[in-house]
């Protein structure tokens, strides 16, 4: 490895280096002209997609941040100076792959006005034997002695010690094997840690014990495998302790896994919406390969069929490597065979092969039909026309909901006051996936102090919304506020009981997909309703009549249904009558 300066990120050293941005662009628009989705699944589609509009955002005058190909560049050509440390190679230094490439530029080349990164979070979900703990491995080094951060501590973490020690053990290898990069930027290695003696910093593995990892103080760190963390304990301790770093990292690294009441199901269905865009979350950059999952029914103009796990063509999608490693092409295959022969293992197949989930929900949501509803809200216009209203309010430690419809020459129109107390906001921006914080900043959220909501201040504030739009009804949940119910009744605002079962909601919700499916639902683009829509997943009864499971939704769906209990309330209008015309003989 030629010499280097001991500082951050620069342009290349390497004469005839690649030129990583144009690969990144040109893996983007591979991705976004594969509309039949035959070797890029909808997620990669649509990070390419997101990717080249922030590209043009970058370049924009008074953007919200900038692009540095530089900064871009630097981490790519250094990784393809780190030996490969596992398996038979045709070359002895790592060629990253332009789905590699993708990913680092992407993290590494945004950048803040004030030259720190713009993604402070990257989510690289892929199949197994797809090189991702060694991409998380070259990037940690990278971070260590590139990316000019005083006392560096690079952490790689798992559920075990013996999970965390892949990664790090991949990076001790790579630096025990390259004498130029310990000479040029004074690392030593020791059993457990890797140390940078110039900047006073080390990388070294931690496990999930997380109440002994109090006193740390993490600049950069790598999750392996995210899915098999049983709870957020790891992750929050973590979080918690890099508080004070400017220019923090965390890589998150994972293939599919069994459904835990961890960080993973979250983690995942936000970087959907993120990526959907109805979450925007500057911080965070996530990918997923995987095969794909059925988008809408049979019969809708926007209906597509989910893979076949059997399908060698569509196995690409979830292993990007297997155009340039044939021992993966041949495992999979002999995968294949075995899941196909065994149903017992195609689980497994699924799961690890094809980074599909292992019991995905179907969640109620079309995403981008739901988006054409977004026109504005106009609450002054709409002072005066009739009016109906739904509370949800089952949680004191977290969002509470008061909604508002009107329904106007055929159209219903949406919008509402959501309230949530401040402890739960710094829980979320801890967690750093649902953004409280900037919802709250945008008006979008009221925060109240404190750990629980306080009541009276929510009553105050609907009795006031209810005195200048006069819902004709207003539908409620009655558990856990049943004190503010009671001063709601005495106050003589036209509450009623919306019973939660499939009787009460499967009209409702019925009623609201056909509302926004013919885009006679105009909801303003509201972020947070986005989120909880976008969460709902429904529960059946033997009938087939739906209602919203609040168990298997991925997050909070209460403003979701207060919406449907607030169409239920409204009701549903009645089919115009059909004319017939008699013919006699």
């Amino acid at each position: 490895m030629p010499p280097r300066k001991r500082t951050g990120s620069r342009t290349t050293e390497r004469k005839g280096a690649p030129d990583y941005v144009a690969i990144a662009d040109r893996f983007a628009r591979d991705a976004i002209a594969d509309t039949n989705q035959d070797t890029h699944c909808r997620w990669v589609r649509l990070a390419a997609s997101r990717y080249l509009k922030d590209r043009r955002r970058a370049a924009t005058k008074g953007g919200p941040f900038k692009f540095s190909a530089v900064h871009a560049c630097d981490p790519c050509d250094f990784i393809e100076k780190l030996p490969h440390v596992e398996g038979r190679w045709s070359s002895a230094n790592i060629v990253l792959h332009p789905a590699h490439v993708f990913f680092i530029v992407n993290v590494f080349g945004f950048r803040n006005h004030d030259g720190t990164r713009r993604f402070t979070s990257a989510l690289l979900a892929v199949a197994r034997k797809n090189a991702k703990s060694t991409i998380a491995a070259a990037i940690m080094l990278y971070c260590l002695c590139c990316e000019d951060e005083p006392g560096p501590q690079v952490i790689s973490a798992a559920t075990t010690g013996q999970q965390a020690r892949i990664v790090f053990n991949i990076a001790k290898h790579m630096v025990e094997a390259t004498g130029d990069l310990r000479e040029c930027f004074a690392l030593e290695v020791f059993a457990n840690a890797i140390a940078n003696w110039d900047a006073a910093g080390n990388f070294r593995p931690i496990n999930a014990k997380a109440s002994s990892q109090d006193g740390l103080n993490p600049s950069h760190v790598t999750l392996d495998e995210i899915h098999a963390h049983k709870t957020h304990d790891l992750l929050n301790v973590l979080q918690s302790a890099a508080g004070a770093r400017l220019n923090a990292l965390w890589v998150y690294t994972t293939t599919e896994g069994y459904e835990t009441p961890g960080p993973w199901p979250e983690m995942r269905k936000f970087a959907q919406q993120v990526l959907s865009g109805l979450i925007e979350a500057d911080h965070f950059f996530g990918i997923i390969f995987s095969l794909d999952d059925q988008i809408g029914h049979p019969g809708d103009a926007d209906y597509r069929a989910a893979d076949d796990d059997f399908d060698p063509s569509k196995w690409i999608k979830a292993n990007p490597l297997m155009e340039v490693n044939p021992i993966l092409a041949r495992e999979l295959a002999k995968a294949a065979i075995d899941a196909k022969q065994m149903p017992g293992r195609h689980a497994e197949f699924k799961i690890k092969r094809l980074n599909r989930q292992a019991a995905a929900a179907n969640t109620w949501l079309n995403i981008e039909r739901w988006k054409r509803c977004s026109g504005k809200v106009d609450l002054d216009w709409l002072e005066g026309k009739d009016c109906w209203a739904a509370i949800d309010g089952a949680a004191t430690t977290d969002l509470f909901v008061f909604r508002l419809v009107w329904r106007h020459e055929g159209k219903v129109y949406t919008w509402g006051r959501r309230w949530v107390p401040a402890e739960a906001v710094a829980q979320r921006t801890e967690r750093n996936t649902v953004p409280y914080a900037g919802w709250v900043a945008a008006g979008l959220i009221k925060q109240l102090p404190g750990s629980v909501l306080d009541y009276a201040l929510i009553e105050q504030e609907i009795n006031e919304l209810v005195l200048r739009f006069k819902p004709k009804k207003i539908a409620y949940d009655p558990w856990g506020i049943t004190d503010l119910l009671n001063r709601l009744i005495a106050a003589k605002l036209p509450i009623e009981l919306f019973r939660q079962g499939p009787k009460s909601y499967h009209p409702a919700m019925t009623e609201t997909e056909r509302l926004y499916l013919t885009e006679g639902l105009q909801h303003g683009g509201d972020a947070v309703l986005n989120w909880c829509a976008s969460n709902v997943v429904p529960r059946r009864d033997e009938n087939m009549n739906m209602a919203p499971d609040r168990k298997r939704s991925a997050d909070k769906i209460d403003d979701a249904c207060a919406l449907f209990m607030a169409i239920g309330a409204m009701g549903i209008l009645p089919e115009p009558p059909k004319l017939f015309q008699v013919i006699f003989g």
